[in-house]
């Protein structure tokens, strides 16, 4: 029990370290960057149980928050998580709770990993849409235009390479967390 307990510690650590890198893959955007942070919290959801996925989101949270540079363009501190992108961060825990419980109930089959992450990466792009509207005084159609619609076909995408990487992986961690 120690053991499964250390290996799922070590692969959280090594989840949060790939969500760090991740955040630092950007293409500059107007207003919304395209990182490849939600490829990272499809990762961590698909192969952290429940409570493990939003642990570590919320760190990463946290080492943001207290001046880490760990978000996209190596930015951290308040200022970042009250902007206009704020909602995209608030919305990794979500996201992995989403996935997750999906996961927990349909399995880790390639057909629910790939439903479960698309319903969480759309309702993380909702919920960071949705943050824009007092942000920048956006109309939702606006913030729905300017914070959603063009993130869809790249969010989609992350969505397909995180499931092949996660049920690739997914064997492994379970021999390591099982053996």
């Amino acid at each position: 029990m120690k053991s499964q307990k250390l290996h799922l510690l070590v692969l959280s650590g090594i989840l949060l370290a790939a969500m760090i890198v991740c955040s630092q893959i950007t293409i500059p955007l107007p207003i919304v960057p395209l990182t490849m942070q939600t490829f990272a919290v499809g990762l961590i959801a698909s192969l952290l149980p429940v409570t493990d996925s939003f642990t570590v989101l919320c760190i990463y949270l946290i080492m943001g928050a207290i001046g880490l540079p760990v978000f996209a363009e190596f930015s951290s501190g308040l200022a970042v998580l009250t902007g206009p992108t704020a909602g995209y961060l608030y919305s990794f825990p979500i996201y992995c709770l989403i996935t997750g419980l999906i996961l927990k109930y349909w399995g880790k089959n390639y057909l629910s990993l790939f439903s479960a992450n698309l319903i969480g990466m759309l309702a993380s792009l909702l919920i960071g849409s949705l943050w824009m509207l007092p942000n920048l005084h956006l109309s939702l159609h606006t913030a729905l235009m300017t914070g959603m619609i063009p993130f869809i076909i790249p969010g989609i995408i992350k969505v397909l390479l995180a499931v092949v990487i996660a049920q690739r992986l997914q064997g492994i961690v379970q021999r390591q967390l099982i053996g």
